[in-house]
């Protein structure tokens, strides 16, 4: 078989005519449909409530399974879910962010919190690669961008994790599925739904240095210990003290300087749902305003801009009985985005802003110009204020056509179904730009009428305007099932069979993107208390040589329903225990390098010249060398869970995993020295195992009309890499191989040199161990000689801490109700990981960089015992700055991740004003944190931080 990019295969052709003829019936049914729809029709609440579960009437309870739909009883794979409405109670600009915590084996770590780019990183079930380890995020049976979406529209959000739940995704189901489905319409009166939801923000936490008067005295202190001659003079701290001249002598906190107190965020939406027996529909249209922390800039954007990112969302999803034997549906749903920034790299303007000492200049001169010095030249607040702003537009729409008939006339049971899906994206760019002069202020000559001197750096210029970019993608994707369904006796029998092609064109890329897939699932239950799957997928990648483009992923799993055995049948204690197991491979086409590593590349690189002429001559190299036989990460997963229903009101799921990842593409040009000549090739070498548990808790019970639940989870997650072609290394405990993915290494700290170490001339004593990376002085942080060769150097670099990714995630909730009062908290925990301090937050002095808080505390001569920070010193110092376990904190941490209190307004009183509910609350996302850092966010340093919001809302149904 071979992938059909440019839809040579007849299957594509067909159903994209099906489809296009389908589209023409659906179109004329809806228009006759849409007379039907009075908003009269007399459905009450009960009805209505029935008719919007009645695909629930088999077990009542139905879950999302990889293109299909399953009774819970039944699902034998491992699989957690969340609805839409629990994620609503945080409020945030990236859906991403309202998954913490609330799904067992999905890690969600906080990242940036500026707006429009403040995507959590997430992983399923931990790392199993060194490769690309990103998942595949399914919308609606169709591969789409999860923060695309508006949490409105969200019905459910499940992690797909282990193979019976995978296996359907064949070369790409390795990393798990995020399986998302949409809302849709119901058989009854139209609902109209209106929620707003507005608050602040505000970091959870800003570094701290120290004042221009402490920042003099501790700098002519690190000159002292360089043996340098003292910068400012008692004179100069005098004048840092006392403040008298903020110009000369300024005090400037860039945080205070640059940021407001906070940042408005707002969200509104209104959706409409509802319908009749032949047609349902849901539609929502949303907006959404995240503005920045920046202060005093310009709302009319004429001069400047704070960070803004604005969001429309908008959605149709409507299902149409055609006939009583064919269905059809047409979902389409979009987003429009507007950001817009400074005229300044987001993270280099945080960086300044930390790196640049208070006394470093004043943020304007007397005469009204910018300040700045040659060492200093970026004013971080000039850069929000003077620069101008760049912007980005961007524009995704979703369209999703299914058609379905039930074929039971030919064959009870079967139905046949087809769908395509076309996912488009652009982005567009309008920057409106201009450079700045900034003046070094100094004092003016003794006597003269003008006290300050201004010396110009840089150059005004007038605004220039720059629309460019236009990148996009374009995604198309077919897919036709076959169903069956069947009952014999005690015997059910459930198949599906499906074609699967995807294909996405990205600007600039000749090659199409391209998968095929051969999937289908069998299913087999005797009673209701065996079940078994077997589930497989044939599939492909166009990344792959022809003739190795494709292969097979099996899964194999089981479910035991001990509840529905008569020893436990009638049970006051187990209500439900379910039993299952899971084994299959899947695979992951996804790796660093060249996409098409089986190739082989050339490019040129220098010249020479031949003749009298001179003539010039291009030299072509080799790239690195190609690979024809370079196949796809395979992932062999093993999965056993437990799920039970204790006295009606305990409610416990577990689960125990190991995954043997092999077949990874290493580089092998990392192995091979450099003097062969040429690159080497990707190898399938590398080989990776991951292991852990998850567990999952959940109370509820009630004393009269108050009713509570208390919740807990826990997830484990370890990795070993068991080979990954390192190079030789002359020491054991210096291999990666064996370690977690991402583990720290270093030097394990020993304390501080002291005096006693060192002779009257300042050179070390016999016997005490001497650095090659610098010459040590008192106070220098001490190392460990792993290999006792007499000398700290690289040779004594071991495995420190542990890795930044957590080993164990852990959440607890609680909540309430009671009549028209109800409160949630949600605790989020991360704890085995470590982080590894580092740059300019940290190292004080560092090319004249600042001096945090921390840094009071160094070693002196006096301080030696207490000491928490070595000797100060503005000079390169290769031995203290460098990763160690000195510099290795906790990243343990727990947040209160969520909290909110609402209020739902009687029945009664609602009837009043004509609406059927309404409710108030108030929330709060990230409202504490205990950790053991005092500078910065444990989850993220460097940068925009991450942010706390408190939040007002009200949700109105008609």
């Amino acid at each position: 078989m071979i992938l059909s990019i440019k839809y040579t295969n007849k299957i594509p052709r067909i159903l994209a005519h099906l489809t296009l003829y389908t589209l023409g019936i659906f179109c004329t049914a809806q228009m006759v449909q849409a007379q039907s729809l009075i908003p009269g029709i007399a459905v009450d609440k009960a009805t209505k409530q029935d008719s919007a579960t009645t695909d629930q009437i088999t077990e009542k309870e139905l879950m999302n399974v990889a293109y299909g739909r399953q009774t819970k009883q039944a699902v034998t794979g491992a699989i957690s879910t969340i609805g839409g409405d629990a994620m609503a109670k945080t409020l945030t600009p990236t859906l991403s962010n309202t998954l913490f915590g609330r799904l067992p084996g999905l890690t969600v770590m906080s990242g940036s919190g500026e707006p429009g780019f403040d995507e959590p990183s997430m992983l399923i079930r931990g790392l199993g690669t060194f490769n690309h380890a990103g998942f595949l995020v399914i919308v609606d049976g169709f591969e789409a961008s999860f923060d695309n979406l508006s949490v409105e529209e969200i019905e459910s959000v499940s992690v797909l994790k282990d193979a019976a739940a995978l296996a359907l995704y064949g070369t790409r189901g390795a990393n798990g599925v995020l399986l998302v489905t949409t809302k849709r319409g119901f058989d009854g009166k139209t609902q109209i739904r209106f929620t707003a939801r507005t608050g602040f923000q505000k970091p959870t936490r800003l570094p701290d240095f120290v004042n221009s008067y402490d920042y003099g005295v501790l700098y002519n202190e690190a000159l002292a210990n360089d043996g340098l001659p003292v910068r400012y003079s008692p004179s100069d701290l005098e004048n840092y003290r006392s403040g008298n001249d903020p110009f000369l002598f300024p005090d400037v906190n860039w945080y205070n300087e640059v940021l407001g107190d906070n940042a408005p965020i707002s969200d509104i939406n209104l959706t409409f749902s509802g319908g009749g027996e032949t047609t349902r529909y849901f539609i929502l249209l949303g907006y959404m305003q995240n503005q920045g922390l920046y202060a005093n800039t310009d709302p009319k954007r004429k001069e400047n801009s704070n960070a803004d990112f604005r969001r429309v969302n908008f959605r149709s999803n409507i299902d149409v009985a055609i006939s009583s034997k064919v269905t059809a549906s047409l979902d389409f749903g979009g987003r429009i985005e507007n950001r817009f920034f400074p005229n300044v790299n987001g993270f280099g303007l945080w960086e300044n802003m930390a790196r640049y000492p208070s006394n470093a200049f004043p943020v304007t001169n007397p005469d009204g110009s910018w300040g700045g010095t040659s060492r200093y030249p970026n004013n971080p607040v000039a850069s929000v204020l003077g620069r101008g702003y760049t912007s980005s537009h961007d524009r995704n729409i979703m369209t999703n056509l299914r058609l379905s008939e039930d074929l039971g006339d030919l064959i009870p049971g079967l139905r046949f179904s087809q769908a395509i899906g076309i996912n488009n994206w652009h982005r567009g760019n309008y920057n409106r730009t201009r450079s700045l002069a900034f003046y070094e202020i100094g004092a003016g000559d003794s006597g003269s009428e003008e006290p300050y001197l201004y010396y110009p750096r840089g150059l005004d210029t007038g605004f220039s305007v720059q629309e460019w970019g236009n990148d996009q993608w374009n995604r198309v994707n077919i897919q036709a099932a076959l169903d069956y369904e069947k009952q014999l006796g005690h015997h059910g029998l459930t198949g599906m069979l499906m074609y699967h092609q995807d294909v996405l064109s990205v600007s600039g890329n000749n090659v199409p993107y391209a998968n095929q897939s051969l999937m289908g699932r069998f299913t087999y239950n005797y009673q209701s208390r065996f079940f078994a799957e077997l589930g497989f997928a044939y599939s492909g990648s166009e990344r792959f040589p022809e003739g190795h483009r494709f292969g097979f992923f099996p899964s194999l799993s089981g479910a035991w329903i001990v509840s529905n055995e008569e020893f436990l049948k009638g049970s006051s204690v187990v209500n439900f225990l379910k039993a299952r197991a899971s084994a299959g491979i899947l695979g992951n086409d996804r790796f660093g390098g060249s996409r098409f590593a089986y190739t082989q590349d050339f490019y040129y690189s220098g010249e020479y010249r031949l003749g009298l002429d001179n003539v010039s001559n291009g030299i072509i190299n080799y790239g690195q060398l190609g690979n024809s036989e370079i196949s796809w990460e395979k992932d062999l997963k093993f999965n056993v869970g437990f799920e039970a229903t204790l006295y009606n009101k305990l409610a416990v799921v577990m689960d125990l995993f190991y995954n043997r990842r092999s077949n990874m593409p290493v580089n092998t040009g990392n192995i091979f020295p450099g003097y062969i000549g040429v690159l080497p090739p990707y190898e399938n070498i590398g080989k990776v195992n991951n292991r852990g548990f998850e567990l999952d808790l959940r109370y509820t019970d009630h004393i009269g009309s108050f009713n509570y639940f208390v919740g807990a989870s826990g997830f484990f997650a370890k990795n070993k890499i068991i080979e990954m072609g390192e190079i030789a290394h002359p020491e054991s405990y210096m291999y990666r191989t064996g370690h977690a993915i991402g583990q720290h290494f270093g030097w394990e700290a020993d304390g501080f040199y002291s005096p006693d170490d060192f002779e009257a001339n300042g050179e070390l004593k016999q016997g005490v161990l001497v650095s090659s990376f610098a010459a040590v002085k008192p106070g220098d942080i001490k190392y460990i000689d792993q290999n006792g060769d007499g000398r700290i150097d690289q040779n004594d670099e071991i495995a420190i801490g542990k890795t930044w990714l957590p080993e164990f995630i852990y959440t607890f909730n609680v909540g309430a109700q009671y009549k028209g009062f109800d409160l949630e908290l949600l605790f989020y925990g991360l704890t085995n990981r470590s982080i590894n301090l580092n740059g300019t937050y940290f190292w004080g002095l560092q090319n004249d960089a600042n001096l945090s808080s921390n840094a009071l505390n160094r070693w002196t001569p006096e301080n030696q015992e207490n000491a928490t920070f070595p000797r100060l010193t503005t000079l390169a110092n290769e031995n203290n700055y460098r990763p160690s376990t000195f510099w290795m904190k906790s990243g343990n941490l727990l947040r209160l991740r969520n909290i909110e209190l609402g209020y739902a307004i009687p029945e009664v009183w609602a009837h009043q004003i004509k609406v059927d509910n309404l409710r108030v609350f108030v929330n709060a996302v990230n409202l504490l944190t205990w950790d053991k850092m005092d500078m910065v966010d444990p989850e993220a340093y460097g940068g925009y931080p991450p942010l706390k919001s408190l939040n007002l809302g009200i949700s109105v149904q008609f």
